[in-house]
């Protein structure tokens, strides 16, 4: 360091703060950046919906059912205590569910999970040269099967279920959880988006609790 031997030695102590960062401040800043940067990304991971598929039963009685995950938004129904549903997905303290032809958000202060409830997810690939497929299996209870199919808007998808039982369903989910038909017949429809399609075997939600069980066969095509 140079010294000014006309300036007080104050000054030539070096008191004042420097004008630029030194290197060490600058390797601060940046660490500083990276940790704010990371913990606004957990933030937003938290906040993303989170994607689920398990049989919820109502706790309480006149619980709304809303168009979204907010007391802001419209009521489309009101549920009493014991009704069951699938939660398709969750947004913070809201569950989407879905039941026969009703769908929509329900605060998850006022559900529980059914226990008993199992299921497994697998996907459906067809052989070279052909659009569909057969995939069977078997369901008791409040057990479920889920098979995904990727497909793109505008396609038409097939589906067909037949088995042992008159209480088997089967539920056709688009990628963004809307139900586009619950039955127990064939279906057939356009695709409205592109993206993983759910198709969910089961027993009826009134006949889970009896314990009926069936084996199926669901047959898929898209053309």
């Amino acid at each position: 360091m140079v010294f000014n031997k006309n300036l007080p030695a104050s000054l030539n102590a070096n008191k004042f703060p420097l004008p630029f960062p030194s290197i060490g401040e600058k390797k601060m800043k940046l660490k500083n950046w990276a940790i704010a940067l990371c913990s606004a990304t957990v933030a937003v991971g938290m906040s993303v919906t989170a994607a689920l598929a398990d049989t919820i039963e109502i706790t309480g009685n006149r619980v709304n059912v809303r168009s979204g995950p907010g007391t802001n938004y419209r009521v489309l129904t009101v549920w009493n205590k014991g009704v069951r549903a699938n939660r398709i997905k969750q947004s913070g303290s809201w569950a989407y569910v879905v039941t026969g032809p009703i769908e929509g958000w329900v605060s998850t202060s006022y559900i529980r999970p059914v226990g008993g409830n199992s299921g497994t997810t697998q996907r459906i690939s067809f052989a070279p040269g052909t659009s569909g497929a057969t995939v069977g299996g078997r369901v008791q209870g409040s057990q479920y099967r889920d098979y995904l199919l990727g497909a793109r808007a505008g396609q038409r998808l097939t589906a067909s279920i037949t088995g042992t039982s008159p209480y088997l369903q089967v539920l056709v989910l688009a990628p963004n959880g809307r139900t586009l038909y619950t039955g127990s017949a064939n279906w057939s429809g356009a695709l409205p988006a592109n993206g993983d399609y759910r198709l969910r075997v089961r027993i009826v939600p009134e006949e889970q609790s009896s314990g009926a069980s069936g084996e199926y066969s669901l047959t898929v095509t898209i053309r």
